[in-house]
């Protein structure tokens, strides 16, 4: 390249400039995220007990993972809204042009009380970071019905769930969640 190539940078400041991008798509679903997130959007966590080996995954499948046999409505069970922290990662949010987000913040795994597999990605809200620990007891944050939409992807809680508090409850035991931890 010379001096006199367009793609020369001046000295100056570097530059930004905004553009709007869009992309169209169409999200594909199967029945079982579906029931899922319209459960979600009732109030209610569901999962799939396993015909053969008993276990119950959330979200549901469609089969069971262990024995891979299908899974139907009729395996269905109503989980409860509450579980234990069994891993967690502090984010600091990244500064960007239109980030809301300043505070650092924790996203957990939680083992769901009637469940045998966590459900990741989950926000913590309402606890201090260092007071996070294996264990530690929480119960979901319900969006108001009106705000609640179903997910039918089937990739989470959708946004049914604001977050997860603490019940105040003592810690459970490492033997009900060793087995779900990183």
């Amino acid at each position: 390249m010379t001096d006199t190539d367009p793609q020369v940078a001046d000295d100056g400041p570097v530059r930004f400039m905004p553009q709007l991008i869009s992309l169209d798509y169409t999200v594909r679903t199967n029945p079982v995220a579906a029931a899922f997130g319209e459960a979600l959007a009732d109030g209610r966590i569901t999962g799939h007990r396993c015909p053969s080996c008993s276990l119950v995954f959330v979200p549901p499948k469609g089969f069971c993972p262990i024995c891979t046999i299908e899974t139907t409505s009729a395996d269905e069970v109503v989980i409860e809204d509450r579980g234990m922290v069994t891993a967690w990662t502090v984010l600091t949010p990244i500064q960007y042009h239109g980030q809301q987000e300043r505070k650092d913040y924790a996203l957990a795994s939680i083992l769901l009380v009637g469940a045998d597999g966590t459900v990741g990605q989950q926000r913590l809200i309402d606890i201090p970071l260092d007071e996070i620990r294996p264990g530690l007891m929480v119960e979901a944050v319900w969006a108001a019905p009106e705000d609640r939409v179903a997910d039918d992807r089937g990739y989470g809680l959708g946004t049914a769930i604001d977050g997860w508090k603490a019940t105040g409850e003592p810690d459970a035991p490492a033997s009900e969640y060793e087995g779900h931890t990183l």
